[in-house]
C-alpha cells in the first residue's frame, strides 16, 4: 500500500505544471535605455519547487545584458552559474542560463505568482527575448519540485519584444505652387519588417499628378526654387492626387532592411501656379530602428 500510495504522489507531482512567463510582452525604448523583463514561476494548484532553470536567447547586436536582480523566490543560490555546457561562459553572445535554488527545507510555493528574477538589458535597437526549451547536452529550462530528478515544468514564455520606433523628421526642399500653398507630405509608421507605413500628401496641386521620390540616400540638388532631396538613383512614381491635392499610399515595409538605414521621400509637382513651373513637398526621412 505505501508504494501505490508513494507512486500516486509521484504521479500526481509529475502532471502538475509550473509556467514560466517572461513579462511584458510588448514595451517601446530609446535607444541606450536601460529595461527590465521579469521571469514569473506560474502554477494553477499548489505547487513546491526546489530549482528553477532558464535560458535566455536575445540577438547582441539589439540588446545588451547587463545582470539579474532575484526576486521573491527564496535563493540559496541564484545567478548565472558555471555549466557544463558553457553556456555561461559568455553572456555577451546571445544566451545565458539563469539558475534559481531554493534553501533545501524551505522551497518556493505557488501560487501565487513568484517572481523569479529581473533580467536588464540595454537596448540597442527593436528586439525580442525568449526562453529556449533546451541548448548543449545538459542545458534546459526547467523547473524541479520536490521529488528529486522530478520536472515540473509547464509552458514556456512567448517571446517578449521591445520596439524602438522609427523616427520621421521633416527636412528641406519645398517650394509653393497653386494658391501659395505648399505641398505638405507625412510618413507614418515604426518601419520595422512587415509592420503597415504609409505616406499622406496634403496642399498639393489639385488633379494632378504627383512625382513621388523613395531613395536610400540624399544628392540634396538646387531645382526650380527648391531643392530635390532624394538621389536621383531612386524610386520614381507618379500617382493620381485627389481633387483638393492629396494623396495617400500605404503598405507593409519590406523585411531584410537592416537598423539605422534612413529613406528619404519627397513629392514633385509640374505646377503653372509655382514660381518657376513646379511645386514640391518639403522632404522627409525615416531611419529604421
Amino acid at each position: 500500500m505505501g508504494c501505490l500510495l508513494l507512486m500516486a504522489e509521484v504521479l500526481l507531482v509529475t502532471s502538475a505544471q509550473v509556467d514560466l512567463p517572461l513579462s511584458p510582452a510588448e514595451q517601446t525604448a530609446v535607444v541606450n535605455q536601460v529595461i527590465s523583463f521579469d521571469l514569473h514561476a506560474h502554477a494553477d494548484s499548489a505547487q513546491s519547487i526546489t530549482a528553477i532553470d532558464a535560458i535566455l536567447s536575445w540577438d547582441p547586436n539589439r540588446l545588451e545584458l547587463l545582470g539579474a536582480t532575484a526576486g521573491d523566490f527564496p535563493v540559496f543560490v541564484a545567478g548565472f552559474l558555471p555549466d557544463p555546457d558553457g553556456i555561461n561562459t559568455d553572456l555577451t553572445d546571445g544566451d545565458a542560463l539563469y539558475t534559481a535554488l531554493a534553501p533545501p527545507a524551505t522551497p518556493a510555493t505557488a501560487p501565487p505568482d513568484i517572481l523569479v528574477a529581473s533580467f536588464q538589458f540595454r537596448v540597442i535597437t527593436s528586439a525580442c527575448v525568449t526562453l529556449l526549451p533546451s541548448m548543449g547536452v545538459f542545458g534546459r529550462t526547467r523547473v524541479i519540485g520536490t521529488v528529486p530528478g522530478v520536472e515540473i515544468t509547464g509552458v514556456l514564455t512567448d517571446a517578449v519584444n521591445v520596439e524602438v520606433p522609427g523616427a520621421w523628421v521633416d527636412l528641406y526642399g519645398g517650394i509653393a505652387g497653386t494658391g501659395g500653398l505648399m505641398p505638405v507630405i507625412v510618413g507614418e509608421g515604426i518601419l520595422l519588417p512587415c509592420d503597415p507605413v504609409s505616406l499622406t500628401l496634403t496642399d498639393g496641386p489639385p488633379n494632378s499628378t504627383a512625382y513621388l521620390l523613395v531613395a536610400l540616400t540624399a544628392i540634396n540638388l538646387p531645382f526650380k526654387g527648391g531643392v530635390i532631396v532624394p538621389d536621383l538613383d531612386t524610386i520614381l512614381l507618379a500617382l493620381p492626387t485627389d481633387a483638393f491635392g492629396g494623396l495617400f499610399v500605404s503598405g507593409p515595409w519590406p523585411p531584410g532592411i537592416p537598423p539605422g538605414i534612413t529613406t528619404y521621400v519627397q513629392c514633385w509637382f509640374q505646377d503653372a501656379g509655382a514660381i518657376h513651373g513646379f511645386s514640391a513637398s518639403d522632404a522627409i526621412a525615416g531611419t529604421t530602428p
